[in-house]
């Protein structure tokens, strides 16, 4: 299996660097502007605006935090001089957060190892503390949004008339994780939408395609659908989303017709109902102990001889079988959502050559799966 990402790094970053000098930002970017971590982390004080002709491009490990909206004068690395004129208001929580407008190319482009995070400046569980990110009009080569952490948004991603790519990002404790507007056709592959308060994914007059990503634990909706039949969803999987997983969507989503390479119960589109185990979780505990292929955990071990016996035969034929075609899932690395050895989501991802694991096995469904590298043409 691939590599897995560390993104549980930027979360001890995120901690060292909230005592670190800020760069402030804030109004209208005429100018292509690029944001760095050398410059991190960037506090956005008031709305930012890229019209049609300027660009920003977001690089590995930035941060930036948004805090309440303040008038926008001169302020440090906006490489914008004295007062701007207002930026025009959408609606409620445009007005009452700060957040970024897009009309012109943007890019936000972090690593596996440094992704980009985007949350309040002062976050409180449960609670909304920035707008989002609202993009119109980019098309594949003018926009991408990659290994990126969206927390504390009201709709962290808002997409109309647009078709890029979205991928390998984790959707944490939003109002919601992706809104699909008019024709926000856009391609949202291998990313986790967990714990959002409305929902994952919302789609309104939008046409997004979907493959490859993990709905879990989401307070109302895995996606909420308008009932049109645009919606398209490959390999996604779905797991104790309090309302429904899926509501409003075609009758064939989730009917489990279908079985999928591991044998295991899907739609004929690759969609399953499966808890994800993710690593060091209760149903991650659950199952090793109900593993017989284990050792026995030692609060069971009755005879130390008999038990040692066994874990050396197991580990015998481990290394014997090191050599044959048969493969071990075993993740590496540390950060969250790291799936176990006992998900159904392991190998059980949209299949084809533009989706596979970067050794070349099949795709793991969520964040940590497909070839972790940038998507700049339509993979669908």
């Amino acid at each position: 299996m691939a590599r897995i990402s560390t993104f549980l790094a930027l979360l001890v970053l995120a901690a060292a660097s909230r005592s670190a000098a800020a760069t402030e930002v804030c109004g209208t970017f005429s100018l292509a502007t690029e944001w760095s971590a050398k410059e991190s982390p960037y506090l956005v004080t008031g709305d930012i605006f890229i019209p049609a002709n300027s660009r920003l491009r977001i690089g590995p490990g930035v941060i930036v935090r948004f805090c309440k909206p303040r008038p926008c004068g001169m302020e440090k690395g906006s490489k914008e001089s004295g007062k701007q004129p207002p930026i025009e208001q959408m609606d409620w929580a445009d007005s009452a957060y700060t957040g970024i407008k897009a009309e012109g190319t943007f890019y936000v482009l972090g690593s596996e190892d440094h992704p980009v995070l985007f949350e309040p400046d002062e976050p409180k569980p449960g609670a909304v503390g920035w707008d989002g990110i609202r993009l119109s009009g980019q098309q594949a080569g003018a926009a991408e949004i990659s290994f990126a952490v969206f927390r504390g948004a009201n709709q962290a991603i808002t997409v109309d008339r647009a078709g890029f790519a979205i991928h390998h990002s984790l959707f944490e404790g939003n109002n919601t994780g992706v809104f699909a507007g008019l024709r926000g056709d856009v391609a949202v592959v291998n990313c986790n939408f967990i714990g959002n308060f409305s929902a994952g994914i919302v789609i309104r007059k939008g046409g997004p395609r979907m493959a490859n990503n993990i709905f879990a634990g989401n307070r109302s909706y895995g996606i909420w659908a308008d009932g049109r039949p645009a919606i398209q969803a490959w390999n996604n999987a779905f797991w104790e989303n309090r309302e429904e997983a899926c509501f409003k969507c075609p009758y064939a989503l989730l009917d489990t017709v279908d079985k999928n390479a591991n044998k295991d119960a899907c739609d004929r589109f690759g969609n399953l109902a499966a808890d994800p185990v993710f690593m060091g979780t209760p149903s991650f505990d659950a199952a090793k102990e109900a593993d017989v292929r284990g050792d026995t955990p030692a609060h069971l071990v009755k005879d130390a001889k008999l038990a040692q016996l066994e874990s050396d035969a197991s580990a015998k034929a481990a290394k014997a079988g090191k050599g044959k075609k048969k493969k071990y899932f075993a993740p590496v690395g540390q950060g969250p959502y790291l799936l176990s050895k006992y998900s159904k989501l392991v190998d059980a991802g949209k299949p084809g050559r533009d989706f596979r694991d970067r050794d070349g096995s099949p795709n793991d469904i969520g964040m940590h799966g497909g070839p972790m590298s940038r998507i700049t043409s339509d993979p669908f």
